[in-house]
Formats: C-alpha cells, sequence, structure tokens
C-alpha cells in the first residue's frame, strides 16, 4: 500500500509527536498506518496528517515533500526564501555536506515564522551529517528531528502568510505525500 511508510506499527511514529487531541493516540495506536491515514483524513485533522506522514517517510522523501508543499506558496516567498527553497531541493537531489551547511545559514537567516526556514533546518537536521559547529565534536540529531521541521514547514506554509486557499493547500499536500508513500514522484 504505501511501500515508502515502512512501518506496520503505527505507535513508533505517534510516539514522536503530539495529536492535537491527545486522547486519539490510544484509539490511533491500534490501527495500521494506512488506516491512521485514512482516519486523519476523514476527520480532516490535518496537522496530524502532516505529522504523521512527515514521520513514515524516509528523510529525503519527507524533505522532498516539504519542497513540493512550498512550491505551493511560491508567490509568498521572498528572495532569501526563494533561495532557501532552491537550496534545499539541490540537496535533495544531490545531498552533500556544503549544500546542508547552506540550508543551515538560511534557517539561522529567516524568521521563525518562515516556512522555508523550517525547511532548511529539517535539511540541516537529517542526520547526513552534524550538528555541531564545524571544527567541534560530531553531535548527531536526534531521530525524527528533521521530521518535526518538515511537518512544521508544511503546516505554517498552510497558514503563514494567511490567506483562504489553507483547505485546498491541505488537499493537494496530501495528495502528494500520499503519491511519495506509495513510491511516486509526489507532483
Amino acid at each position: 500500500m504505501y511501500k515508502k511508510i515502512p512501518y506496520t506499527d503505527s505507535q513508533i511514529l505517534l510516539q514522536q509527536f503530539e495529536l492535537s487531541e491527545p486522547e486519539l493516540k490510544k484509539k490511533l495506536a491500534l490501527l495500521s498506518p494506512h488506516e491512521v491515514i485514512e482516519y486523519l483524513a476523514e476527520q480532516k485533522l490535518y496537522i496530524d496528517l502532516i505529522n504523521f506522514i512527515s514521520h513514515g517517510l524516509p528523510v529525503r522523501e519527507g524533505i522532498w515533500w516539504a519542497c513540493l508543499a512550498m512550491d505551493l506558496r511560491h508567490d509568498t516567498w521572498g528572495a532569501d526564501e526563494q533561495k532557501a527553497l532552491a537550496e534545499c531541493k539541490r540537496w535533495v537531489t544531490e545531498p552533500d555536506e556544503h549544500k546542508r551547511r547552506t540550508a543551515e545559514y538560511f534557517a539561522e537567516k529567516l524568521e521563525n515564522t518562515s516556512a522555508v526556514r523550517w525547511l532548511a533546518q529539517s535539511v540541516f537536521w537529517s542526520g547526513q551529517g552534524s550538528i555541531a559547529p564545524p571544527g567541534e565534536p560530531v553531535t548527531l540529531p536526534p531521530d525524527f528531528l528533521h521530521a518535526k521541521a518538515s511537518s512544521g514547514a508544511i503546516n505554517t506554509a498552510a497558514v503563514i502568510p494567511e490567506w483562504d486557499g489553507y483547505e485546498e493547500y491541505y488537499q493537494q499536500v496530501i495528495s502528494s505525500g500520499l503519491d511519495l508513500a506509495r513510491g511516486g514522484s509526489g507532483q
């Protein structure tokens, strides 16, 4: 079904983030990942659904998904955000330390309210290198930290800057994420 979400136990993913309705955790933990996705979509619990898919996808697919989501709001990004988004896309297609550190630069430069900042943070926290300053002992990020930033980017882009298209945005983003989960390109 979702060959890029390799988990058979939803509880592993559900433990990685807080649900908008905490009482859901027990109910959803008994369901398969496919059933959790269906339930969250039916209930229009978009923030939770984005979190669940982000945590389920492999690192590069999850970050690519966030890149595609940022493209849906391309007309709202400033020059630095456009540069950061382009650099994140380059990292996904050809990951290397220079591109990852460039993403860190943009993550530090952009405002906390910028969805693209969280995308850049996701690249930096991808687990592909140390999160310590250069020259310091290697410190790898905690598991799933990249997914927290990717889902943060997607969910932030849904509402900041404010607009009336967030429902359609979520529908497009979810469709893209599920295509990636099935092994597609997300487009």
